[in-house]
């Protein structure tokens, strides 16, 4: 069965116009046959997507186009389908380019193929097939890249045996890591289109070819990168072929980190599981091939990015993984191993230098580069303290309430425990026992044996934490939702039982935890460092990006003030004068009168929040809660035009999603902020 008529068509354009770069030896290009090349890719691409514009324009006009995307047909291609000849022709001729020194030749090759790629999904046929075609070649780079180690590939013969991977195999001998970093862009590429496009059955056959990689080949890809180099005689190192140069590995890791990204990012399908357990236990590996050498990269900005996108990761599958204890304990060395020094970085007050710009602002092209590497470093900070919590919180949230009948001495040995109540007891052992180190570490609370004064540090490393993970909204509200995980006590929250307890639980790690992460006085911390403006709480409320971890986190908090009241009305810091602006900014205005019910856009800047000189008062945690202290009273106004915003939003239909919930927890609130009013007026009635 011949190929169709448009595979024909697009077969021939590409080897007519092609085929005698492709015969050459492309790395010995001079610059007027670069030139041309370039010209011709671009030509190609352009042809291409006039195509794809003219079947968009058809399909406009034909409701019932065929969307058969050939998920049956591979991964055996079989000849007798159709089609097979032209896409082996296809992939095999424009992948030669991805090997090439030229970055504009193997930029403008990746794009080439991902043109080609949206052409055959709109014919609708023989998609799934190219798409696999694009993963054989992948699996043939890398083998290529190995083969000089004879590494032993499982599966290579019968890879070998078919006839796609024949040809492919012959047209990319020369195949490098940068075809494979260059494959890995397309790829990427693609998927980012499909689900901008939300192509639900496309999607699924690429998760399909992408789970199909056999990703086990990359067991011996460190061979070489660490302890295989060997030097000759005249001290010069014999790189094997799979050996590549800082540059190239940068690519080649970089690429490969932005695909895993972007493929744990994609959690909505089942066939997208498989995926994840195969990226799981790369982890390890792909620790160990960015940063097995310290200083391996010359340029600083390479190392931060590639722990900025290996962080990413990480937190990424920590939200799709099941954990266990092996697991978390294997997670906390890693973290431990490559990023302790981002862990253990101190927790400073914001820098009012980087305060009036954000981050990619022009601005900041006038700071100096040290300060630019503060900013990237503050964000790397923020990563891996959350990956690091999180682990350690899950270990605490395994094990039981209580300690007792475990007697591990290490983690290693837990693994043997005899019952899963001994199980579980070392698990909460080895949480308190990370966090117990990461708090000393920071703030040396057994040295305090005043409570004020150990409340006061608490405090203000409490807003130092808020005041890091601020600046970037979506890891704001995953660490506040993970902070409220805590199994703290009711009783732990109440400042009158704590002040009594201070003595005797001075080595709790669980009692200095609850001082520095109580939820009521962080939520508290919270609304003062927005600065009460309900704005910017309104603005997480409809934001795509923070709408619903920050309604979790409300409904959350409310439910916690509501069991303990009084510790929410007694809570009190001193509010002084403002000492720097705020880097949030309002964006909507709704206490504005307008009779078409429009939402005004500002970009006025809150103010800052509070300063660091908090109140000593020596009996605070023996007052009665019989007065109003004025942080109650900012927070409670806070909440109350919130309230009233959301409820006017709601009133006409501008709300993006049902409220109810949340307004049945304002009025609760609103409730119990009237019943202390009333108690308030009784007080003082009395007091007369």
């Amino acid at each position: 069965m011949s190929c169709s008529p448009e595979l024909s068509r697009l077969c021939s354009l590409i080897k007519d116009a092609l085929r005698s770069y492709a015969e050459k030896e492309l790395v010995e290009l001079t610059k007027d046959e670069e030139k041309d090349l370039l010209i011709t890719l671009s030509k190609i691409s352009r042809e291409i997507q006039r195509w794809v514009d003219d079947i968009e324009s058809d399909s406009e006009n034909d409701s019932s186009a065929n969307h058969d995307i050939g998920v049956k047909c591979f991964p055996e291609l079989d000849p007798s389908s159709g089609g097979h000849s032209c896409l082996v022709e296809i992939v095999s001729v424009v992948a030669i380019f991805l090997e090439v020194g030229s970055q504009y030749i193997k930029h403008l090759a990746g794009n080439l193929l991902f043109v080609i790629s949206n052409f055959i999904a709109k014919l609708g046929s023989k998609w799934g097939g190219f798409l696999h075609l694009l993963c054989v070649c992948l699996e043939v780079a890398i083998s290529n890249n190995l083969s000089s180690l004879t590494v032993s590939t499982p599966g290579a013969t019968n890879l070998e045996c078919k006839a796609s991977s024949f040809i492919l195999r012959s047209r990319l001998v020369n195949a490098n890591w940068h075809t494979v970093a260059g494959l890995f862009r397309v790829l990427r590429k693609i998927m980012k289109y499909l689900k901008q496009n939300s192509d639900g059955d496309l999607l699924e056959v690429y998760i399909h070819s992408i789970s199909n990689v056999r990703w086990e080949l990359w067991n011996e890809t460190h061979v070489g990168w660490t302890s295989e180099v060997e030097i000759s005689s005249t001290g010069v190192a014999l790189l094997p072929r799979n050996i590549c140069s800082p540059e190239c590995r940068f690519l080649f890791l970089g690429g490969l980190l932005q695909l895993f990204c972007s493929l744990v990012e994609q959690n909505g399908l089942v066939e997208a599981k498989g995926v994840l357990d195969k990226i799981f236990c790369l982890v390890p590996k792909i620790l160990n091939w960015c940063f097995y050498k310290q200083g391996d990269f010359n340029d600083i900005r390479v190392y931060q990015y590639l722990r900025h996108k290996m962080l990413m990761l990480m937190i990424r599958l920590s939200f799709q993984i099941s954990w266990d204890y092996s697991t978390l304990v294997l997670w906390l060395e890693l973290l431990h191993t490559y990023f302790e020094d981002l862990i253990l970085l101190p927790i400073s007050a914001r820098d009012a230098l980087f305060d009036d710009c954000v981050e990619g602002s022009p601005f900041l092209t006038s700071i100096l580069n040290v300060d630019v590497h503060r900013i990237s470093t503050c964000h790397l900070q923020r990563q891996a303290i959350f990956l690091f919590l999180k682990c350690s919180f899950q270990l605490i949230s395994l094990g039981q309430e209580t300690d007792e009948g475990c007697g591990c001495t290490t983690s290693n040995s837990c693994l043997t425990c005899e019952s899963q109540s001994d199980l579980e007891s070392c698990c909460r052992k080895k949480g308190l026992s990370q966090l117990s180190v990461w708090v000393k570490a920071h703030l040396p609370l057994e040295t305090h044996k005043n409570y004020q004064v150990y409340l006061e540090k608490c405090n203000i490393f409490t807003m130092s934490f808020l005041q890091l993970y601020i600046d970037e909204d979506d890891l704001l509200f995953e660490m506040l939702l993970q902070l409220l995980t805590l199994p703290f006590p009711a009783e732990q929250l109440d400042c009158s039982v704590r002040y009594k307890a201070f003595q005797e639980m001075r080595e709790d790690t669980l009692f200095h935890l609850s001082s520095i992460f109580n939820p009521i006085h962080l939520f508290h911390l919270f609304l003062a460092e927005l600065h009460y403006d309900h704005q910017v709480l309104l603005d997480y409320l409809i934001s795509k990006d923070t709408a619903v971890n920050c309604v979790h986190y409300l409904l959350r908090c409310f439910r916690t003030i509501f069991k303990s009241w009084h510790v929410f009305v007694g809570f009190s810091v001193c509010e002084s004068k403002i000492s720097q602006p705020s880097c949030k900014k309002r964006k909507v205005i709704l206490d504005r009168q307008d009779s078409n019910g429009k939402v005004d856009l500002l970009r006025g800047e809150t103010s800052v929040a509070m300063d660091r000189d908090w109140m000593r008062n020596d009996d605070a945690a023996s007052q009665p809660f019989d007065e109003m202290p004025e942080t109650f009273k900012s927070a409670r106004d806070c909440l109350q035009s919130l309230n009233r915003s959301v409820k006017n939003l709601h009133q006409k239909n501008l709300f993006p999603y049902n409220p109810t919930a949340l307004l049945k927890s304002f009025m609760r609130f609103e409730e119990l902020c009237h019943q202390k009013e009333k108690e308030q007026v009784l007080h003082t009635g009395c007091m007369t």
